[in-house]
């Protein structure tokens, strides 16, 4: 169960009955190594289509690996887990579906939690994929509505912004302008200002040569007059010291007399304060005989009123007591009948419950007895209902078993046809598998030839391995650039193509030219570009040679070669002394030609013998254009042996086809189901006709069983019900008595309640009255205490206006002293003053003096 939750996507561990994921993947064992991933795959059959996809059968596959990773896969492609959802949306089938029931699932669809039942219906009716389509529709929309919201932000934003950036970008404009006009200006003053500059440049170089003889003969005349007034400067520095003595010393006149202007000042405040404070103190001494007067009949009055006062709380406390000893007596009497009352009720209680439980007794066994007779009346209708059953079951059991033997015997049939069709399958599969496995060698014979075309026409194309000079005669246009190279006009068999080539060598990058004409304008050619040097075979001048016998052991070259009739007195001429050797013993042979070895490995001239080890790219160079044309008919050719083995892989193909039409297996899997359908319906009605016969021998029980049970419950029931009205009969006396008792109770505890509320005034005036002599007690107290803290202060403000006159005897005293030295300091102050004002306007007029003298001298 768990690897199925697994596998259809649970992402909670915990319902795996896992720690985590790692613990999922095998870890090894003493006989087995470890493993490197878990995976579970599930595979559904799909033929009614139940699941949203084509496929008949449909596998999920689910991986997790050490390292972290996980993937999904459906049918082998890898695939997202929403795509696993979306599969099973509608299906009953998903992790926390009701398809798949865990041990506490059913305790919360019997309990609603979290609406547990409501999702099972849901699910049942089939509306939880429109519910999950609808969810994510809305998130759609809310996450469209947000978007839209940001952009008409935006775009409020942008229009705000809009003016502002409208008319900057027209004060930029009309900077730029501004900007352009100034520059312009500024160009054309520049150059007004630069000719007046020269003109008065030349001017002041002129003023400037005239004051320069002037400033020679000034200078000489100013110090003369300097001298002179140097020696006054010296007397006028000495008339400033003494002008600055007379300064300081007239300073500190200054700073004595303000010195003693602020004593005499501080004197005459300190008097006008003394005698404010004498008055003060003689206007409260005034005042504070009259307060003792009135605080000391107001004493006298107050205690008066203390007296008068308690002999009424006197009174009141005698009252007090009389309604306290009133009060106690209607308490006991409210008592007595509150006991009376408290019993006569719980007998009544106890009579009440006694009467409850017989009340009970009785109406559960009416309950059962009504229950039993339910019961009983129910078995006859089940027993009626039981016997109609076992006549359809009868007769349905004997249709099922005839539908059964028939359909038994239509799926032999199938399955003996399927059998020859599934044989005619392999069959026919292992020819197809012949055939392309012989499709894939020659589609790679094609593939090589395709290949080898291709290579081979791009060499010739960019005539690789040819000299420069070559392949510049072939692109110009200037002489005849169709003219071929020998290697392009000569095709040799593969197997002497080495051979060829090896005496071919020198002369493979020929061209080959009809007249020396033609030659002469490709040497010309080359000469004028510089690009080398190139030979030519001249057609005209070849007549080829007389044919030489072949020597024993030996085949001729031109033999094996293939050339057009046009070039034949070329091949002639080049290979017609040439031969190829069969083995090693024509080698011995005394011959003028040329011998070649089959494989190229030597060449044997009359004096000469050339070979070694052979090239793998040796021959290749030879009947290039030759070998293209061969190779593009070799490609037609094999493009039709594919071609061909293709369209017999489709007639095979569609012959296995019509095979798996024959297989029938949907028919023979529907009747096979069908049979099993009708194999289980044959045992349920055989076995739901047994259970129906056992039920009515049961019931016939139950019902003796139930006329027993009905008996003894009347039996028992009996006595309880008599009991039952003696207590209904006992109960109502006991309630009139308690009627009568609860009268007199209410009477008892309404005369406590008048009583009560009779002493609780009395006491309340009591305590009002007491409080009302304690508040006068503790004004006499604190009118007396004021009475003492005046006669104090009357004692202290007394010593303090003797110490006041007598201080302003002593300040009169010295302010008339200090007013006789400030006349005195005034005198000498204006003396001094006028003689420092004489000394300084002498001062100051010698000081203009020699100003007056230095300016002059300056200008």
């Amino acid at each position: 169960i768990d690897s199925i939750r697994w596998v259809i996507g649970e992402q909670k561990i915990s319902a795996l009955r896992s720690e985590n994921l790692d613990s999922l993947v095998f870890n090894g064992s003493k006989t087995r190594s470890a493993s490197s991933m878990a995976e579970v795959s599930l595979t559904f059959e799909n033929t009614k289509n139940l699941l949203p996809t084509e496929f008949n059968n449909v596998t999920v596959t689910r991986r997790f690996y050490k390292n972290g990773e996980s993937e999904y896969r459906l049918n082998d492609v890898a695939c997202r887990l929403k795509d696993i959802h979306n599969l099973f949306m509608d299906t009953g089938v998903s992790t926390d579906s009701y398809a798949i029931i865990e041990l506490g699932m059913v305790d919360d669809i019997i309990k609603d939690k979290d609406n547990s039942r409501r999702r099972m219906l849901e699910q049942a009716a089939g509306i939880t994929i429109y519910k999950t389509r609808k969810k994510e529709a809305k998130n759609k929309l809310d996450a469209t509505e947000q978007d839209l919201a940001r952009i008409e932000d935006l775009i409020f934003e942008i229009n705000n912004q809009l003016k502002t950036l409208e008319n900057q970008a027209k004060k930029a404009e009309k900077y730029f302008e501004i900007k352009k006009d100034y520059k312009d200006t500024a160009i054309e003053l520049a150059k007004a200002a630069l000719e007046g500059f020269n003109i008065s440049y030349k001017e002041l170089n002129e003023q400037q040569d005239a004051e320069t003889d002037k400033k020679f003969e000034l200078e000489a005349a100013i110090a003369l007059e300097e001298a002179a007034l140097e020696q006054e400067r010296v007397g006028f520095i000495e008339k400033e010291k003494n002008l600055q003595t007379m300064q300081h010393s007239f300073n500190d006149l200054l700073q004595n007399l303000r010195s003693k202007e602020n004593d005499k000042n501080l004197a005459a405040q300190r008097l006008d304060y003394l005698n404010d404070k004498e008055k003060s103190l003689q206007e409260f001494l005034e005042r504070a005989e009259g307060q003792l007067k009135t605080i000391g009949d107001s004493i006298e009055y107050t205690k008066l009123q203390v007296v008068d006062e308690e002999k009424i709380f006197q009174d009141f406390k005698t009252r007090v007591e009389q309604s306290q000893l009133e009060l106690t007596n209607k308490r006991t009497d409210f008592d007595d009948q509150r006991s009376v009352l408290d019993n006569l009720r719980q007998q009544y209680q106890q009579i009440q419950r006694n009467q409850f439980d017989a009340e009970k007794k009785v109406a559960v066994a009416d309950t059962s007895i009504q229950n039993i007779q339910r019961s009983q009346l129910q078995l006859e209708e089940e027993q009626g209902q039981r016997v109609t059953q076992i006549e359809t079951i009868t007769a349905q059991l004997a249709e099922k078993e005839a539908a059964l033997a028939s359909n038994k015997a239509h799926l032999a049939e199938l399955h003996l046809q399927h059998d020859n069709a599934k044989a005619g399958i392999f069959e026919t599969q292992e020819q197809l598998e012949k055939l392309r496995s012989q499709l894939a060698d020659e589609t790679r014979i094609l593939d090589a030839k395709k290949n080898e075309y291709d290579l081979l026409k791009s060499l010739v194309d960019s005539m690789e391995g040819y000299p420069d000079s070559v392949k510049f005669l072939h692109k110009n246009t200037g002489w005849n650039h169709s003219a071929p190279i020998l290697s392009d006009i000569l095709y040799v068999k593969e197997e002497y193509r080495t051979a060829v080539e090896n005496v071919l060598e020198p002369y493979l990058n020929y061209y080959v030219v009809n007249n020396l004409q033609e030659g002469l304008q490709a040497i010309q050619l080359l000469d004028e570009n510089k690009k080398g040097k190139a030979n030519f075979f001249l057609l005209d001048q070849l007549k080829g040679i007389s044919a030489v016998a072949a020597p024993a052991n030996t085949i001729a070259a031109l033999s094996v070669l293939e050339v057009d009739s046009k070039y034949a007195a070329l091949a002639s001429q080049l290979l017609g002394n040439v031969f190829i050797a069969e083995n090693e013993q024509a080698l011995q042979t005394e011959f003028d030609g040329i011998l070649l070895e089959k494989t190229g490995k030597y060449v044997k001239g009359k004096y000469t013998l050339t070979g070694g080890s052979v090239g793998i790219f040796e021959g290749k160079k030879i009947g290039r254009a030759k070998n293209l044309e061969k190779l593009l008919a070799d490609i037609q050719s094999q493009e039709k042996v594919v071609n061909e083995l293709k369209e017999k892989i489709q007639v095979k193909h569609n012959a296995v086809l019509e095979f798996n039409e024959l297989l029938k297996e949907n028919e023979i899997r529907s009747i096979e189901q069908l049979v099993n359908t009708l194999i289980n319906e044959v045992f349920a009605n055989k076995n739901r006709l047994e259970n129906l016969q056992l039920a009515q021998s049961s019931a016939a029980n139950k019902l003796k069983e139930f006329e027993e049970k009905l008996q003894f419950e009347h039996t028992a029931i009996a006595d309880t019900r008599i009991a039952f009205d003696a207590l209904n009969i006992s109960l109502q006396e006991t309630q009139t008595k308690l009627e009568a008792i609860e009268l007199a109770y209410q009477a008892a505890e309404q005369a406590y309640h008048l009583a009560s509320g009779e002493f609780n005034e009395m006491n309340l005036q009591l305590t009002k009255q007491q409080s009302k002599i304690e508040a006068l007690q503790q004004e006499v107290l604190f009118k007396e205490n004021q009475l003492n803290d005046l006669h104090a202060q009357i004692q202290t403000n007394s010593v303090q206006l003797t110490e006041a006159s007598a201080a302003i005897i002593e300040s009169k005293d010295q302010l008339t002293s200090l007013q006789e030295g400030l006349v005195e300091s005034i005198r000498i102050k204006e003396e001094e003053e006028l003689k420092l004002n004489e000394a300084d306007q002498t001062y100051y007029k010698l000081r203009n003096d020699l100003q007056e003298k230095e300016s002059a001298l300056r200008h």
